[in-house]
């Protein structure tokens, strides 16, 4: 089936044809320790032949997308989509380790879902720069990275990636007070400076 990989390493292998090889793979499990967890760092990197030029260091998650969404309650998104995290950072940051992970086990904790537009209470690992999190369409891919365009074993499911963006305090009321979606077409224009997404960095609010 496909590239006769499993699932992990059909993801590993697309990561690997989008960023280049990971500088580093924290391996962990997910709230069933059958399921294995990756954390991917993708380092800057200058033009290649193969791969566009990167400043920005790129964390993603490989195992999410191992099973589908339990979507029993709300916020409860697409249940036919798989998902995998994504987010940046300005500097190599290992925080951001915990934060995927232990965002990764949420939805599966709460018998929820993830999906575009939705917010994210704090997690234990946000470092203390962050009042919610925000999932929008990955902000440095080109259009084509969703969905994930491969046969990676997992049948006819489509695999969906999600970027995870860093709230301030009243940013997160404003997204909750107008819905996720919304928010983000108001305060998220195209045009914005990429370091706006690092999630390590400090900005002024959008607002």
């Amino acid at each position: 089936m496909g590239l006769g990989y499993s699932s992990y390493a059909g993801r590993s292998h697309w990561y690997n044809q989008h960023w280049g090889s990971p500088e580093n793979v924290r391996e962990a499990h997910m709230e069933d320790p059958s399921v294995k967890l990756g954390i991917m760092l993708f380092t800057p990197r200058v033009a290649t032949r193969k791969h566009a030029a990167r400043d920005c260091f790129t964390y993603a998650t490989n195992g999410i997308s191992e099973r589908r969404m339990p979507c029993l309650k709300v916020p409860h998104g697409n249940p036919e989509y798989r998902v995998e995290l994504v987010t940046y950072t300005r500097a190599e940051s290992p925080w951001v380790n915990k934060l995927l992970c232990e965002m990764a086990h949420y939805p599966f904790l709460h018998g929820s879902g993830f999906a575009l537009g939705h917010t994210l209470p704090v997690q234990q690992s946000a470092n203390g720069r962050w009042k919610g999190f925000l999932l929008t369409q990955p902000r440095l891919e080109p259009p084509t990275f969703n969905p994930l365009p491969i046969d990676i074993g997992i049948g006819s499911d489509w695999v969906f990636h999600l970027q995870v963006f860093g709230l301030l305090e009243k940013e997160l009321q404003e997204a909750i007070d107008i819905g996720g979606p919304e928010f983000t077409k108001r305060y998220l224009p195209a045009n914005l400076p990429a370091d706006t997404f690092y999630i390590d960095n400090q900005r002024a609010s959008l607002l």
